[in-house]
């Protein structure tokens, strides 16, 4: 039985045992419904289309279900490869069994040592001085510890994959640290900077649904992960009572955490309700805004062969990019 990353042009059709990650209904210029399907493996995605649909197909073809494709068509459109399916059976855990496979097998995980790095991490944090940053932070991701290790970053815009929240947040510490000897002049808080890294997306553990990021929550559409962050840093920091001071003001440092979340999108324009006014949050939003765009960049760039170019990608300016290296 065939992987995704073992597909290629020169295969005319193929069995597959995929995970059904998105199920898009759509209408042919004829007036016929067709189903466009997402489909992953642990080794890459692809996209399938059946053209004939019955009701059937739609109670059948549910996100997370795992398939068995019959036949299924291999075609490049674009220069990426997607499959024209027919012929299918669904497949309980028990089943995947008895094809030598595991639900494991159809998820992508992050490419690192989530535990390993997770220990990593609250080292970090541990050595922290300013305490509030060191409470919150610590108080906030204890308290959404298992989401936070294993939710995807997005549902498609950057690091959907298991582990993909963690993964991002961690890289974007790891940057932080990398470049403070360069910048040791500047008048920077790299404690503020570590902490909103980590952070700046923990409103995402309640905006997506569940680990497989098939939807996204209530929530998640009308209210978005950068508002629930707010109000979840809010919320511990009334619970570890460092919401004001020994004076009674508001905790500075809590505010300036605040700033790091709700401005981690750079403008207005890009869904952060206020736009960077200290050296930190530009620093992070600049930070997330790279790390989005490679991961974005390299997962399509994946998708296609040597000296070809990947589709438009809507969230890096509508750009197709070539690809030069293996």
């Amino acid at each position: 039985m065939r992987k995704i990353n073992e597909l290629n042009n020169t295969i005319s059709s193929t069995d597959l045992v995929v995970r059904i990650e998105k199920v898009i209904i759509s209408t042919a210029t004829n007036g016929s419904s067709y189903i466009i399907l997402n489909l992953s493996d642990k080794t890459g995605r692809i996209e399938a289309r059946k053209w004939t649909v019955t009701e059937e197909d739609k109670q059948l073809l549910q996100p997370n279900a795992f398939i068995l494709f019959k036949n299924a068509a291999v075609n490049e459109f674009r220069g990426v490869l997607q499959l024209k399916v027919s012929d299918y059976s669904v497949l309980s855990e028990n089943d995947l069994n008895s094809y030598g496979l595991d639900v494991k097998d159809f998820f992508i995980e992050a490419p690192i040592n989530i535990e390993k790095n997770y220990g990593e991490l609250m080292s970090i944090l541990e050595s922290l001085t300013n305490q509030t940053y060191k409470e919150l932070t610590i108080g906030l991701i204890k308290k959404y510890e298992k989401e936070f290790l294993t939710y995807p970053a997005a549902m498609s815009i950057h690091h959907n994959v298991k582990g993909g929240l963690f993964w991002h947040s961690f890289t974007l510490v790891k940057n932080a640290l990398a470049l403070k000897p360069s910048y040791a002049y500047a008048s920077i808080d790299w404690e503020l900077l570590i902490c909103g890294a980590i952070l700046h997306d923990i409103g995402k553990v309640i905006e997506i649904i569940d680990p497989t990021g098939t939807d996204y929550s209530l929530q998640g559409k009308i209210i978005g992960h950068i508002s629930i962050g707010n109000t979840e840093l809010n919320k511990i920091a009334e619970e570890l009572n460092l919401y004001k001071d020994e004076q009674g003001n508001i905790n500075e440092s809590l505010t300036l955490l605040q700033h790091m979340i709700i401005a981690s999108h750079g403008k207005k324009e890009y869904g952060s309700p206020t736009e960077p006014v200290i050296i930190e949050a530009i620093m992070l939003s600049m930070f997330d805004d790279l790390d989005a765009k490679v991961f974005k960049i390299n997962d399509e760039l994946n998708k296609v062969e040597l000296k070809t170019w990947t589709p438009r990608i809507i969230s890096v300016d509508g750009k197709m990019f070539y690809k030069h290296k293996k």
